[in-house]
């Protein structure tokens, strides 16, 4: 596959993850505006706050990967492919944050849905997240896959040690 299609295709995974995350019900994963003292208050609501922190996470590590999409063009254009190499390398770590925060996310959510308090209208809205999640998750897993394939097809930057400093 050539690098340009590579790319084109992991933007459109991380596209698919940035909408899913967007589905995500916001009155479910932000905290409470009263302040933690109403949080400590219900048990479902103590889920809440780190829900809304791994959800920003998740979507902060989807734009930059977008950005890193762009880097990784750039360079390719330019013909330094051994930058594009290692910035395919930090596309692959970025979509592995998208994954690992949103999976904290689900969990958090998870928790809060087997809480007794939980009203029908509650558990089916956390369903939906749920199912929301687990497209950002696989999303961003095929986008870190694909960044890593890509990757391997590239060459690395030359990695500066004291002694090629030294014969400089």
């Amino acid at each position: 596959m050539l690098i340009e299609e590579g790319l084109v295709v992991a933007d459109a995974y991380l596209d698919r993850a940035r909408l899913h995350l967007d589905r995500v019900d916001p009155t479910l994963a932000k905290p409470s505006a009263a302040g933690h003292g109403a949080l400590d208050r219900f048990s479902a609501s103590r889920h809440t706050r780190p829900a809304s922190v791994d959800l920003e996470r998740a979507r902060i590590y989807v734009r930059a990967a977008q950005q890193t999409i762009g880097d990784v063009a750039d360079d390719v254009a330019r013909g330094f492919g051994g930058r594009a190499g290692e910035d395919l390398l930090l596309l692959e770590m970025l979509c592995a944050m998208v994954d690992e925060m949103s999976g904290q996310a689900a969990r958090t959510l998870a928790a809060m849905s087997r809480d007794p308090a939980a009203t029908e209208a509650q558990d089916r809205g956390l369903s939906a997240d749920l199912s929301s999640l687990g497209q950002v998750r696989s999303s961003a897993q095929a986008a870190e896959r694909l960044a890593a394939e890509l990757a391997a097809d590239q060459p690395r930057a030359p990695s500066v040690t004291s002694e090629g400093v030294a014969q400089r």
